[in-house]
């Protein structure tokens, strides 16, 4: 699938930790992304699984035009905003 020509103008800020987090840091970068949201955020209730490319994580809040994804399976725990058209449920 192409990828979109805007995507290296769109610049998604990533949230990372280091690979031993800390509970109160991981809401600290969660509550930083929310603050940072591209429009005014809508935080879900209950967590959706979701995939964005081949990484699985949780949507944890959205706007109308992004996603606020939240990972840690395959390296360290990150929370970033991503274009919906990007995030697919499973």
């Amino acid at each position: 699938m192409p990828q979109s020509p805007y995507l290296e103008d769109q610049s998604t800020t990533s949230y990372v930790l280091p690979h031993s987090p800390v509970r109160r840091a991981r809401s600290a970068l969660r509550d930083d992304a929310l603050r940072e949201s591209p429009g005014r955020a809508v935080v879900v209730l209950h967590p959706v699984p979701v995939q964005v490319r081949a990484t699985a994580g949780v949507a944890i809040a959205y706007t109308v035009t992004h996603v606020l994804v939240e990972s840690d399976g395959d390296g360290p725990y990150s929370v970033r905003w991503e274009p919906s058209w990007l995030v697919h449920r499973f």
